[in-house]
């Protein structure tokens, strides 16, 4: 009977919780689908009188080159999330796995950058890309966010690694694999969870970065669509277009989830009964 209310109590809690989040997408949602003498309507309506859809058609009418910021996220983000998996997967079994002298003070080195504020790092990279001519450009937002995302799927594929029993490895050695051999054949399959979790992990942080974005692509053709959005507002606010825009930029990181939620939550959980 206890356990049933505690059950019932976690349920209601996690509910509420979700509300919080679900709440202001599925605002943001049905209002791209009005139009705008709805949206200024008092009192408003949660619900759209029809589905309008000439939010999202204004869009591509609009001057404002939705496609081409939209075309930079998915370069960039792909790329990125692309380098960051690869780079985690041999650091991250580098550390592992083949320790040598200094590799715990590189380790800890690597990690004490996730706890430095972003900002600190601007004007060095900026003036680093203007003098390697990558300013308003892919590569110059490619390179920094990579560097960004890195040390945090480094220590989530070092843990990973970690968790393998080390016979697997003597015996592929028995075998005759090399140290690349026994990474690819046999370790880097067996981590798979944990590379679907940094999979979502750079896409997430990659896809709706803002700061580096702002600061280092000035110029329309090189923004990617977290700095183009805001070039959607115009002299009038349009809230329904920038509704519809928001949508549209949600879209990628939902359906990445989908996608792979059943690998992140068997992920999380093998690492919750690791700890």
């Amino acid at each position: 009977m206890k356990s049933k209310w505690i059950n019932g109590i976690m349920y209601a809690a996690l509910g509420t919780a979700s509300l919080f989040f679900i709440t202001p997408l599925l605002y943001v949602m049905l209002t791209s689908f009005k139009t705008e003498n709805e949206i200024f309507r008092v009192p408003q309506s949660l619900l759209p009188d029809a589905l309008y859809a000439g939010n999202y058609i204004a869009i591509f009418e609009s001057g404002n080159n939705f496609l081409r910021y939209f075309a930079n996220s998915a370069i960039i983000t792909v790329t990125g999330v692309f380098f960051v998996l690869v780079l985690s997967a041999l650091a991250g079994y580098g550390f592992a796995r083949l320790p040598f002298r200094g590799s715990g003070a590189m380790l800890a080195a690597i990690l004490m950058t996730i706890t430095i504020p972003l900002a600190v790092f601007l004007v060095p990279i900026y003036l680093m890309e203007d003098a390697w001519g990558i300013l308003n450009t892919n590569l110059g937002l490619i390179l920094p966010n990579v560097a960004v995302v890195l040390p945090f799927a480094i220590f989530i594929m070092r843990a990973n690694y970690m968790g393998i029993p080390n016979e697997l490895e003597e015996a592929a050695l028995i075998d005759g694999c090399g140290v690349f051999r026994t990474w690819w054949s046999i370790m880097l399959p067996l981590v798979k969870n944990g590379s679907v979790i940094v999979i979502i992990h750079a896409f997430y942080n990659i896809w709706g970065e803002y700061t580096l974005a702002k600061t280092l692509a000035t110029k329309p053709d090189a923004m990617p669509l977290t700095v183009g959005l805001t070039l959607f507002k115009g002299e009038v606010w349009a809230f329904g277009m920038l509704s519809a825009v928001i949508v549209l930029s949600m879209l990628p990181p939902i359906i990445i989830f989908l996608v792979f939620q059943k690998q992140l939550i068997e992920g999380i959980s093998q690492g919750a009964v690791k700890g």
